[in-house]
């Protein structure tokens, strides 16, 4: 348990710590960006592609 509080208060001390959760922050913030836009754009391609099933297919 010892080592559990002494990296828990080296962690609060330390610069990196916070860099570290601003990184992963940033990183979740552009995920939440990125992810609706992948799958919209998932959408739109499987809207074309049966566009041109039924094209090719007359």
């Amino acid at each position: 348990m010892t080592w559990i509080t002494s990296y828990a208060k080296r962690f609060w001390r330390e610069d990196d710590g916070v860099t570290i959760v601003e990184m992963v922050i940033i990183v979740a913030v552009i995920l939440i960006l990125i992810i609706p836009t992948l799958a919209s754009l998932g959408e739109a391609e499987d809207a074309k592609l049966k566009e041109l099933q039924e094209k090719i297919s007359k």
